[in-house]
């Protein structure tokens, strides 16, 4: 079982007006375990299904994450062109494992955290590990680019200390990773309700 604290500054500096949520490795993983499958998005010279399977031994270090990865695909065909002329090769299907890390960067000006994936073919002699690894190549999911995703305000949490009611909100400042833990660190707004 999971937990996640509060605490004020932890690991990388922290102004002292600032609170760090910190969710362990354990919340991570169920987290992310509780997303698959996830189709993985598919380019118009793509067709089938194609999907992220499994995501084991999570490791989490200094804003990187190291993971294992199983990618599957049902029925994929592949376009390629000679000529003009548009040809759509059969690849089938396969089962794929893959050793992949991602690295990440907050800009809290923006509330853009910036997830850049790496992922690596485990030394396999199965002909479909090979295919697969070809294949997300082709799709960019393997080349180090670097991804943006909008991080929504945390909602407000409203809460009560002796008689009286609080609204807390906070404005993330920065979002990192640590030895087993991410780490979201904000600013905190309280305001006495009436």
């Amino acid at each position: 079982m999971g937990f996640m604290t509060i605490c004020d500054g932890y690991a990388q500096a922290a102004p002292s007006d600032e609170i760090t949520i910190i969710v362990p490795r354990n919340v991570i993983a169920n987290m992310i375990k509780s997303t698959l499958p996830l189709n993985l998005e598919k380019a118009d010279y793509l067709k089938g299904r194609l999907w992220i399977h499994a995501i084991d031994n999570i490791t989490i270090g200094s804003d990187k994450v190291a993971f294992e990865m199983n990618i599957q695909g049902r029925n994929i065909k592949l376009e390629t062109h000679l000529g003009n002329q548009a040809l759509w090769m059969e690849i089938g299907n396969f089962n794929a494992d893959f050793d992949s890390s991602f690295s990440l960067r907050y800009d809290a000006s923006k509330r853009v955290l910036h997830v850049t994936p790496h992922v690596l073919q485990k030394n396999s002699d199965k002909k479909e590990n090979k295919i697969a690894a070809n294949l997300l190549q082709l799709m960019s999911l393997a080349n180090g680019v670097e991804y943006p995703i909008e991080i929504k305000k945390l909602q407000p949490v409203l809460t009560q200390i002796g008689s009286d009611q609080f609204n807390i909100d906070m404005d993330i400042t920065n979002i990192y990773t640590e030895k087993g833990r991410v780490l979201i660190s904000g600013r905190p707004k309280l305001e006495k309700l009436k």
